[in-house]
């Protein structure tokens, strides 16, 4: 069904059907070996836009999405548009989805809205002043349906006056339920490749953390005790660590006593809620020490029966003015058990775990200890 502003449809031209076949089959070929192949979605969503320009005639074309949100459709690809009006129509005039365009009337009803002359036409008023700049007054939105699902509209525009016929409007439809099938699976074809990278960092996160795993499991079977695992983190984790018990006495220490602040400021600085994720602690501004530490409980049930402590960065004796947040900025845990939700790995049973970070670049490791087992990252 048409739903047209003003004015009666006229009659289609004189077309050459077998050539017009021929050109038809050709953009659609295009379209579809776009769509399937390593092709990024906004050349995807150009394409479109640029094919429906030349099959239909249209003096510009666009391709509008609904955003995040779902609140607004922006025009996510063009053919002859210009920037400046593709920017003004995104943020300075939004199309936002329950307004009276005739892009979110179409995108709701699920059919074809044109409108003759977009100066005539009063739910346009708010986009006159940029149609008239871009220099058009007829526009056709055709909603992108697939599966029963409306994934945006394509657009047509003709600088002057123009009456849409149903012929053209059937062409445009055909044009559209392609589009949105390449559009699909183009998509599709996105979410894999995102996922295929989520499932090779978690390969080599597993792998990383199986080589950790036998690491502390060693030490464990050596008999090398609290200073065996300390030495251990350290190497693993790049940053000297201590490690301490509920009273705060050092239990272990790899790296210099100078490197890290006495029991007394560590027993100021500890809560008793603590978990196991690494948690930055250390000295407002203006303090007579600038410590800037990471603290990590360890946990038997509900008792915190040690903490391990190392430097929020690679400085001298964690005195810096830097920002603690570096560490955890930079610290990026994979999941292994949903798409691409960040989760912790999990080796055996754990308490804990600590990001590792250098001034150049992310974590090369991070792992926690409850002296039998790991939890271990990438």
């Amino acid at each position: 069904m048409l739903r047209q502003t003003g004015g009666v449809t006229d009659h289609p031209p004189a077309q050459r059907p077998g050539l017009e076949l021929l050109t038809w089959l050709d953009a659609l070929r295009v379209l579809s070996t776009a769509a399937t192949a390593d092709t990024d979605l906004d050349q995807v969503l150009h394409l479109v836009a640029d094919t429906a320009r030349k099959l239909l005639g249209f003096d510009f074309c666009g391709v509008l999405v609904p955003d995040d949100e779902c609140k607004r459709l922006r025009i996510a690809g063009w053919s002859g548009l210009s920037d400046d009006y593709v920017q003004r129509v995104n943020s300075d005039r939004p199309i936002q989805l329950d307004s009276t365009s005739p892009s979110s009337r179409a995108f709701h009803t699920g059919t074809a809205v044109a409108v003759r002359d977009v100066t005539a036409e009063p739910g346009f008023a708010m986009w006159a002043g940029v149609a008239r700049e871009q220099g058009y007054r007829a526009v056709i939105a055709v909603p992108l349906v697939a599966h029963n699902e409306v994934l945006g509209t394509l657009n047509g525009y003709y600088a002057p006056m123009h009456t849409f016929t149903q012929h053209a409007v059937a062409r445009m439809t055909l044009l559209a339920n392609h589009a949105a099938i390449a559009l699909t699976s183009s998509s599709r074809l996105d979410e894999l490749r995102a996922l295929n990278i989520s499932l090779l960092e978690q390969r080599d996160a597993l792998r990383r953390s199986e080589q950790i795993h036998e690491r502390l499991l060693g030490v464990t079977l050596r008999s090398g005790g609290l200073d065996g695992i300390a030495t251990t983190l350290r190497e693993l984790i790049g940053q000297p660590v201590l490690i301490d018990d509920a009273r705060h006495a050092t239990l272990a220490l790899a790296g210099e006593s100078g490197e890290f602040p006495d029991a007394q400021w560590r027993a100021a600085k500890s809560d008793g809620s603590a978990g196991s994720t690494p948690a930055p602690v250390g000295d407002d501004a203006g303090a007579a020490t600038s410590w800037q530490m990471f603290s990590s409980a360890v946990r038997l049930g509900d008792e915190v029966v040690a903490r391990i402590w190392f430097p929020a960065n690679n400085s001298p004796s964690g005195r810096s003015t830097h920002e603690p947040s570096n560490t955890a900025r930079w610290w990026s845990p994979w999941s292994c058990c949903g798409p691409v939700r960040p989760q912790r790995w999990r080796i055996g049973c754990a308490a804990s775990y600590w990001p590792t970070c250098s001034p150049a670049g992310p974590p090369r490791a991070t792992t926690s200890w409850c002296g039998r087992a790991a939890w271990v990252m990438i």
